[in-house]
């Protein structure tokens, strides 16, 4: 093998995925068709279960000098995220640390921290690199590229991943159906100077010709149109065309001037059939595509490149259990579906036809005002209500069982470390909160796949003992009290990590 997993794609699901697989050891080497990184703003900003991936791999301090660097109109933001950060800093607070739950970004700053991190790691990125071809047999997968120059060579690699977006020539190559709905409406994002901004109304506004929106920021602006998909999806969108959006949706003459990013978008609803097929798998947009209302698009992506990952370098590595590799399709696919619904939910309060405006004045009007909906609206776009199958019954699951672990504030032998922390490297952790030897004792056959930390922690109501997988979701609890250790949790372990030594 010239490597042992070929990328497709050097987007943020992409790179992401690059480096989760160079800390679990795999030889990664990232495809990119373009000559550098898309810089356009595709999603406002990243919500919980992202910044939590992120933070337990040291990139979220990272990621927000960055942000800071290109603040413009987000001071206020980055003030009252710092500040939540800066009282999660010590044990002398609230046992749980935590993170903020939404994390305004501008166009291209996640690429450029992650491009850092996967070189660092040692992934090889390459740009104007096009995958033109891809055969697999029963050892592996050869992919053929053809370079800058237009000549065409071959890589052989044991698994592709295709991160190359809702056109994806990895999907398209691997024959995986892409049912789902088309586009009905023209949407645009643009990142741009409104000349007189105080005619332009903050917030968002659903009006008689479709949607408009003017936030987060001085420049960023929104629209959609629901008189059809557009002509030619694939062409450049233009300074001119966005404005004319802008005029008939808000109903206001204003002008736009010095273009920094500008997209063009749809409710073009589709999902893989499957995410993987034999050596190929699929992640973010190759995998599923909707509207980008609320960032989901990239923040599924990261999270299905997190779930991918460890599992993917644990096949390559060799010590991957029977049926691991297919948990990524099991556990990931649902979730998109959910998002799929909620998109499309979504459109149809929007559409500005008359025989939706009831529905829409009953959501927005009275139901959003209510602090439990709007709650529960926010966890469901953050997408933080995701639980996986452990193989417990739904009914027999403790709190912890199959969610992200919480970040808790650890007091070890060596001094106080947040959870966090402790998952920099990629493996998983078991930890022991009750000083049990027994525990001890079964986890020394996976020492170097796991983590055993011993450690007390002033949180009230956790379990004895947490066996916490790569991607911060919990695999197994022990209650306090709870039935002697070996034989759940040897099988948990054996489940997620492989028969032990």
């Amino acid at each position: 093998m010239d490597v042992d997993v070929v990328i497709a794609g050097a987007g943020p699901v992409g790179l992401m995925l690059a480096c989760e697989l160079r800390l679990g050891g795999a030889r990664t080497l990232v495809l990119e068709r373009q000559g550098g990184f898309d810089t356009r703003l595709r999603a406002p900003g990243i919500t919980l279960r992202t910044i939590e991936a992120l933070n337990r791999r040291g990139l979220l301090e990272r990621l927000l000098e960055v942000v800071r660097e290109r603040a413009e109109g987000l001071d206020a933001h980055l003030a009252s995220i710092e500040e939540k950060m800066q009282r999660s800093s010590s044990p002398a607070g609230d046992a749980l640390a935590s993170v903020p739950d939404m994390l305004p970004i501008r166009e291209g700053v996640v690429e450029r921290v992650l491009h850092e991190r996967a070189l660092e790691l040692g992934a090889e990125v390459r740009f104007e690199r096009e995958l033109i071809g891809l055969r697999q047999d029963a050892d592996g997968v050869t992919v053929d590229v053809r370079g800058p120059d237009g000549l065409a060579t071959s890589v052989r690699a044991a698994y592709a991943v295709g991160c190359d977006g809702g056109r994806s020539a990895v999907r398209k190559l691997a024959d995986i159906d892409f049912p789902g709905t088309g586009p009905t409406f023209t949407g645009y994002q643009a990142v741009v100077t409104v000349e007189e901004p105080e005619k332009l109304p903050r917030g968002w506004h659903r009006t008689p010709t479709g949607v408009m929106a003017y936030e987060l920021g001085p420049s960023r602006v929104v629209t959609i149109e629901f008189s059809g998909p557009p002509a030619d999806r694939a062409a450049p969108v233009t300074l001119e065309e966005v404005q004319a959006s802008v005029r008939r949706t808000s109903g206001v003459d204003v002008t736009l001037t010095q273009p920094r990013s500008l997209t063009r978008f749809t409710d073009n609803c589709r999902l893989a059939h499957t995410y993987r097929r034999g050596r190929v798998l699929l992640a973010g947009d190759a995998a599923h595509v909707h509207t980008p209302f609320g960032g989901q698009g990239l923040n599924l992506g990261m999270q299905d490149a997190v779930n991918l990952g460890w599992k993917l370098a644990a096949a390559v590595r060799g010590w991957a259990p029977p049926g691991l590799l297919d948990t990524y399709h099991a556990e990931r696919h649902p979730v998109a579906a959910k998002v799929l619904r909620n998109s499309r939910a979504t459109v149809a309060l929007l559409d500005p036809a008359e025989r939706n405006t009831p529905l829409f004045e009953l959501v927005f009007g009275e139901l959003m005002r209510l602090e439990q909906v709007k709650r529960y609206m926010h966890e469901m776009f953050s997408m933080v209500h995701v639980r996986y199958d452990m193989g417990i019954p739904e009914a027999q699951c403790p709190p912890l069982l199959g969610r992200a672990a919480p970040d808790l504030w650890l007091h070890t032998p060596g001094g106080p470390v947040r959870l966090a922390a402790l998952q920099r490297n990629g493996r998983g952790v078991l930890l022991d909160l009750a000083d049990r030897a027994d525990l001890r004792e079964v986890a020394a056959g996976w020492a170097g796949r796991v983590d055993l930390v011993r450690a007390r922690c002033e949180a009230p109501d956790l379990p004895a003992a947490l066996l916490i997988r790569p991607d911060g979701y919990t695999a197994w609890v022990c209650p306090q009290g709870g039935e002697p250790i070996p034989g759940p949790l040897g099988q948990s372990l054996a489940r997620w990590f492989g028969e032990g030594r």
